[in-house]
C-alpha cells in the first residue's frame, strides 16, 4: 500500500473529560507527526485528531487545537487495512475532488464556512 511511511503506531491521551483526573488512553495511528485516526471502542467511531507530540517520551501524543472529525460511525474490520485505504484514498485526491466527492455528499453535513475568504 502507498500508506508505508505515512502511519506510525502510537498512542493518544485525551483529556480532561468530565473530571479533572478524567483521561482517556487510545491506541492509533499517526499521520505526518500531527493527525492521529483511532478507533473509539465503546462506540465504533474512527477518529480523525490534530494532535502534539509529547516531548521525551517515544511514540506518546496528547490532543491539539480543536475537536475531532467522525471518518467512520461503525467500524467493522481490520483497523490497520481500513485506516491504510482511508489514507491512501485521501492523499491520492486532490482538495477540489474532496471538497465536491466527499465532503458535499455526506449525509448529515450542514451549511459551513470554509472561510476561503483568505485565499483571496
Amino acid at each position: 500500500m502507498k500508506t508505508s511511511g505515512k502511519l506510525k503506531l502510537a498512542s493518544l491521551i485525551l483529556g480532561p473529560l468530565d473530571y479533572a483526573n478524567d483521561f482517556c488512553l487510545y491506541q492509533g495511528y499517526v499521520v505526518n507527526e500531527c493527525y492521529f485516526i483511532f478507533l473509539e471502542e465503546s462506540s465504533g467511531v474512527l477518529w480523525l485528531r490534530h494532535v502534539c507530540k509529547v516531548e521525551h517520551i517515544d511514540n506518546l501524543y496528547i490532543s491539539g487545537d480543536g475537536g475531532g472529525i467522525m471518518l467512520i460511525e461503525q467500524t467493522q474490520g481490520d483497523i490497520t487495512e481500513i485506516v491504510q485505504r482511508i489514507v491512501d484514498r485521501l492523499s491520492g485526491m486532490d482538495a477540489l475532488t474532496f471538497l465536491t466527492d466527499v465532503l458535499l455528499w455526506t449525509p448529515e453535513r450542514v451549511d459551513m464556512s470554509l472561510k476561503l475568504d483568505r485565499f483571496q
